[in-house]
């Protein structure tokens, strides 16, 4: 059965190229949500909010778990993975998984028009992707704002191929032809400056000079009456630039250039670094290394986030790729925290003060590309007139919320941002998710060997294997141990591994290396809500940091129900994660990264005979 999925444009589904009924109201809107979000994890509770808005009946899950079903009978199984984007299922696969406390519908290039019509875009063949579209993506369902925010998603990505065909349309000379296309777009999206500027250009063409002045007083008036803005100053010096011609106007090979995508070229030697030094013992993430360049250097959604608990490398993953991306990025490659060193989150103005200084800001006889001083007074808009035009990497350390990220993120030119952060940040439109999970045991030992030399682990490798387990294979247990031990060189791998017995003798061996480790961790459950931030401490009483729904339930003293909402929060934040592959809710193993399980089992002696004050 080859089922093709449609969003750019009113949903539909094909069966062997034949229409096919999608079902009531309510499964359509699952699958529309699904489709939206394809090959990424969508929360139960965020498509129970999505089928109910704010008033689901007491029976939510189990009827969403019945139009998943029904789901999965119409969307048939999985494409298999060794075959092309255009092959049938492969056998035996379930195209909707259950996956974290959420599901995932799995598809290919050649069953999706969205996912296809990205892939063209990349492999230029850009008159073919607009092709696809339909009308108004995932028309009928843009009152669901989970489906909504998708879809304006997608918007914007047609909006900016469909700038790059007609910047190619001119440069071909073939704007007179492309006017009535770019007037009938422009006419949708009347504020887009760059579409009014090329639509400007197809009217100069075809000798309409008048006509592309009229389109700069519309826009002017329009930006004046909704923003308060005046046009770009790109955009003035171009209407500048009709004004003080004389005679007919010569045909235009588009835009110019501070409203084109720059051309790939050296880095310059006054383009600001503020990247820390690559980590020298940086160890395996091939694959994470892989998916975030590629994110990174790709031509649509520049923005990546990279989650996992704490320990797992994400900085260190962050600043290693922008060091290899240099030549991807000439116009800079930034570093910014958005915590103090207290832990606490800096104001906005003063990260973006830190960025702007980096970037001359506010020298008046500054290196190229300074802003004036005056622009300076609103570090927002400096900010993005900055980034306007430009392409840097921009590397966001430790977030906690979307609102911290989204004044950081550019709103015009090439740059891409990647964003590190424990919880997931659902809420960021766009954003390409890496998840970076533990080492495996074999990176760990290698990265063992790295500090303490290859030849004391080669002499003791059972032993060594047996070290970097107990740290649950966390980069930064795995650092803290091996810096210990380049310390301790007089003490057998064997004698050492016989320490870390979990629990307080493994905290108290971490923090010998680095006191505020407990301070961290301290950290990262207390600024939890106050429910999972009891439910942490609570499960500090299980005898291990694997345990099932119903261990869980009786530990936190509550039914299921409430205990499988308290551990997806705990799976949100990064705190906890899932074991294994789709099953019952009773079946699913859950686990507690291991300095957080001996942080936890530190402090439950202290509250054992603490109730939480509520969990529901």
């Amino acid at each position: 059965m080859a089922v093709r999925f449609g969003i750019l444009g009113p949903l539909h589904v094909l069966e062997n190229g034949r229409a096919v009924d999608p079902g009531s109201r309510k499964q359509q809107i699952l699958l529309a949500a699904l489709l939206s979000h394809a090959n990424t994890r969508v929360s139960a509770d965020s498509l129970v909010e999505a089928l109910w808005d704010d008033a689901p009946p007491r029976t939510a899950r189990k009827n969403l778990q019945v139009y998943v079903s029904g789901l999965r009978r119409l969307a048939g199984p999985e494409p298999s993975p060794e075959s092309g984007p255009d092959s049938g299922p492969g056998p035996g696969t379930t195209r909707i998984s259950h996956q974290a406390g959420g599901y995932v519908l799995h598809t290919a290039e050649g069953e999706l028009d969205a996912l296809s019509f990205e892939q063209r875009a990349r492999a230029g063949a850009l008159t073919e992707a607009l092709g696809l579209w339909r009308g108004s993506a995932l028309d009928g369902f843009r009152d669901v704002p989970l489906i909504d925010s998708a879809a304006q998603r997608l918007d914007r990505r047609f909006l900016g191929v469909f700038e790059d065909w007609l910047d190619a349309e001119l440069a071909a000379g073939c704007g007179a032809e492309a006017i009535e296309r770019a007037t009938e777009t422009a006419q949708r999206h009347p504020l887009r400056e760059r579409l009014r500027m090329l639509q400007m250009t197809a009217l100069c063409q075809a000798g309409r000079r008048s006509e592309a002045l009229a389109v700069y007083d519309e826009l002017r008036q329009a930006l004046a009456h909704e923003l308060g803005l005046p046009p770009s100053p790109a955009l003035a010096r171009f209407y500048r630039s009709l004004l003080c011609e004389a005679g007919p106007v010569r045909p235009r090979p588009g835009p110019p250039a501070e409203l084109r995508p720059p051309v790939p070229r050296p880095p310059r030697a006054t383009a600001p670094n503020l990247l820390p030094t690559d980590p020298p013992a940086f160890t395996g993430r091939a694959a994470p290394v892989r998916r975030l360049a590629e994110v990174l250097t790709g031509g649509a959604g520049r923005l990546a986030v990279v989650t996992g608990p704490l320990g797992a490398g994400k900085t260190a993953l962050a600043v290693h790729t922008a060091h290899r991306l240099a030549e991807h990025f000439p116009d800079g490659r930034l570093f910014v925290r958005l915590r103090g060193e207290d832990g606490r989150p800096r104001p906005l103005e003063d990260v973006l003060r830190q960025l702007l200084a980096a970037t001359a800001c506010g020298e008046r006889d500054g290196p190229a590309g300074a802003l004036p001083a005056a622009e300076c007074s609103d570090p927002r808009w400096a900010w993005q007139l900055w980034l306007t035009g430009r392409r840097a990497l921009v590397v966001v350390d430790d977030a906690r919320r979307e609102s911290e990220v989204r004044p950081l993120l550019p709103e015009a030119g090439e740059s891409a941002v990647v964003v590190t952060a424990r919880p997931r940040l659902i809420g960021l439109e766009g954003a390409h998710r890496v998840w970076l999970p533990p080492f495996t045991a074999d990176e760990a030992v290698e990265f063992l060997g790295r500090t303490i030399g290859a030849e004391r682990v080669d002499a003791d490798r059972e032993s060594a294997a047996r070290i970097v387990r107990a740290t649950g294979l966390l980069p930064l247990g795995v650092r803290l141990v091996a810096d210990r031990l380049a310390f301790l060189r007089h003490v057998p791998l064997g004698e050492y591994g016989a320490r870390l017995g979990g629990g307080r003798a493994l905290l108290d061996e971490l923090c010998g290396g680095d006191p505020l480790v407990r301070v961290r961790l301290a950290e990262s459950v207390g600024e939890l809500p106050e429910a999972a931030h009891w439910a942490v401490l609570r499960l500090g009483l299980l005898a291990r940091p694997v345990f099932a729904l119903d261990r869980a339930a009786e530990v936190l003293d509550c039914d299921r129900g409430t205990a499988v909402r308290v551990l997806e929060d705990l799976l949100e934040a990064s705190l906890l994660t899932v074991t294994g592959t789709e099953g019952l809710a009773h079946t699913v193993r859950y686990e507690m990264p291991a300095l957080l399980y001996a942080y936890a089992r530190e402090r439950a002696a202290r509250t054992a005979d603490r109730v939480p004050v509520h969990l529901g």
